[in-house]
């Protein structure tokens, strides 16, 4: 057991939930390579480094036959944790306060382990031990997750940590050390004469995301001890001799070398050709990759490294992508591109493939099965006349959603979502939800994201406890506008309602909209 105090519990490390380490994703991901992961919906999962269990109480939550387990050395952070689990009469998770060096050979077997912003941050035996723990407690055919800092990205970026140390050391105040070296920072990259050098640009570009972190991440990011990072040839090898293999990124799109210039990714094909290791590598090396985000699983395991269409058939797809133009045109002669909101894209000419990203993005956050999608894909596209091979359709959608998939426009899973965009009668959230809807603005969804809520929309999803309709929702809202604790405006001239009549008219109208909101943010559960 860790007695000493660590950074973390001076500074606590803000404990959220990592979407990508979810199960589900886990399986879907491992799916696409031909492993068949253990059901998420009575697995085991364990979390090395899980801090306040920010990531893993929502989804012990979620999956209540499931069994969860996180530990970490920070006591404090531990002590955050069991708060929450207490206050929500969970079960099925237990935190634990125990360094990594001390996990016996006897701490069980798991379908899934996974860590997030740790592997990076720990000395080099800690290292080892978190890869022996994986090779020791992973289940045969369990996946692991392992996110880290890679090189030659955080050669670039180390030039400012080594800056930050430097500065930093001279004050024994955290906070005036974090701002002391930031202030080294911005002088060095105000004082570089000429103009435009490499060097000054490195330098702003570092200085403007510093810029957008929050103090807990870069007194933890830049100013610990330890930051280890590594080549992805480096962890590769770490896995190799610990009797694992790596499986894929959680990102899919990044291990696509088409997802290059055509010159570029032919060039990469006939470096790494066969070799899925060396084609990771060089293309870190294009992209100057400063993160991971590694699945690995037991090296005995036979994957599938020659990704068909057909293994798209078996998945569910949601996309949040939405067509460049307002009107798409849906002829096969005109080229439509469709985009997400984080910016990444693809050309499609296709009415089926138009027809299909404009369904999903329709039913957005609720994904759909390949089956119903390629049904109705091809009903719209009958009833518009458009033109389609039918005897072709299926095998033509599955390649065109594998192409979706590659270029990071769709998300895949293996089942249906937790969650529904219906609004019931009486409608509910999570017991979390609700928990974190009376602490802070951030509340994490049934997809496993953080989302941020203001405060009429927090109170009113306090109430979702399934005993109230909309229109004593409507009441609930009267009486805390009452209260004091909001001013309604009118959105016409933004001066404040004080009739009561016009206020009751008026937030029945935001109720409605806001529960809209709710479905749309994933916070509506599934009916069991």
């Amino acid at each position: 057991m860790a007695e000493s105090k660590t950074a973390y519990d001076e500074i606590p490390y803000r404990s959220m939930p990592f979407p990508d380490t979810r199960p589900e994703r886990l399986a879907a991901v491992a799916k696409l390579f031909g492993l068949d992961a253990p059901a998420v919906d009575r697995c085991r999962v364990l979390e090395l480094g899980c801090a306040a269990g920010g990531n893993l109480v929502g989804t012990a939550q979620d999956y209540p036959h499931s069994r969860f387990v996180g530990v970490d050395a920070s006591s404090r952070q531990i002590a955050d944790g069991w708060t929450v689990v207490d206050a929500l009469r969970l079960k099925n998770i237990q935190l634990q306060h125990l360094d990594i060096l001390d996990i016996g050979a006897d701490f069980g077997e798991f379908d899934y382990i996974i860590s997030h912003g740790l592997f990076s941050w720990v000395p080099a035996k800690v290292q080892d031990r978190m890869i022996e723990l994986c090779r020791r407690h992973l289940a045969p055919n369990g996946v692991a997750y392992i996110s880290y800092n890679t090189f030659p990205g955080w050669h670039i970026r180390g030039i400012v940590r080594d800056m930050m140390l430097f500065r930093g050391m001279q004050f024994a105040d955290p906070a005036a050390r974090l701002a002391q070296s930031k202030a080294l920072v911005e002088f060095v990259a105000k004082s570089v004469r000429s103009e435009d050098s490499p060097y000054k640009r490195l330098l702003q570009a570092e200085l403007e995301f510093i810029g957008k972190q929050s103090d807990y991440y870069l007194h933890h990011d830049h100013l610990e001890e330890n930051n280890r990072p590594m080549y992805f040839h480096e962890f590769a090898r770490k896995l190799a001799v610990n009797g694992l293999q790596y499986l894929g990124e959680a990102e899919f799109a990044t291990m696509v070398s088409t997802n290059f210039p055509p010159d570029v990714a032919e060039t990469l094909h006939k470096l790494g050709a066969h070799d899925i290791l060396q084609m990771e590598q060089y293309m870190d090396f294009v992209r100057c990759r400063y993160f991971r985000k590694s699945l690995i699983c037991h090296r005995a395991l036979r994957l599938n490294r020659v990704i068909q269409a057909n293994v798209a058939k078996v998945f569910w797809f949601a996309s949040r992508a939405t067509p460049a133009r307002p009107e798409p045109s849906l002829a096969p002669a005109d080229v439509e591109v469709f985009r997400t909101p984080s910016g990444l894209g693809i050309n499609c000419r296709h009415p089926l493939t138009k027809l299909a990203l404009l369904t999903l993005g329709r039913q957005w956050p609720r994904p759909m099965k390949f089956s119903d999608l390629l049904a109705k894909s091809k009903a719209e596209a009958a009833a518009k006349k458009l033109p389609f091979d039918e005897g072709a359709a299926e095998p033509f959608l599955a390649d065109e959603m594998l192409g979706c998939m590659a270029a990071g426009i769709v998300e895949w899973s293996l089942g249906p979502a937790l969650f529904t965009t219906d609004i019931a009668e009486r409608p509910t959230t999570t017991p979390l939800a609700r928990l974190q809807a009376a602490r802070t603005a951030d509340i994490t969804n049934l997809r496993g994201e953080r989302v941020t809520l203001d405060d009429f929309h927090r109170v009113l999803l306090r109430h979702l406890d399934g005993t109230r309709d909309r229109a004593q929702l409507a009441e609930a809202m009267v009486a805390f506008l009452k209260g004091g604790g909001h001013v309604l405006r009118r959105e016409a001239d933004n001066t404040p309602v004080t009739d009561e009549a016009e206020m009751r008219r008026l937030l029945d109208e935001a109720t409605g909209k806001a529960l809209q909101n709710f479905a749309g943010l994933a916070l509506l559960p599934r009916p069991s």
